[in-house]
């Protein structure tokens, strides 16, 4: 059964659709870019040694997280 053609929650379970937290999901995710070795955070410069290892092992942890700061606009 594709995605698409799921249309109620009967067909949802008969389908075996697995139900991840989205801390769950970010942190299969990571796993498997990590195994990859693909970029992470790609276009984020400048916090390769500080910032993102911090938040690879927060989601790696389940923690949750905050992030604080202004936007540029």
């Amino acid at each position: 059964m594709s995605a698409p053609s799921i249309k109620t929650l009967g067909e949802l379970k008969k389908s075996n659709y697995k139900f991840l937290s989205i801390k769950d999901e970010l942190r299969e995710n990571l796993i498997k870019k990590l195994q990859s070795q693909e970029p992470i955070f790609d276009g984020i410069y400048g916090y390769e040694e500080t910032v993102i290892p911090e938040i690879e092992r927060a989601i790696l942890s389940r923690h949750n997280i905050l992030f604080l700061g202004l936007r540029a606009s």
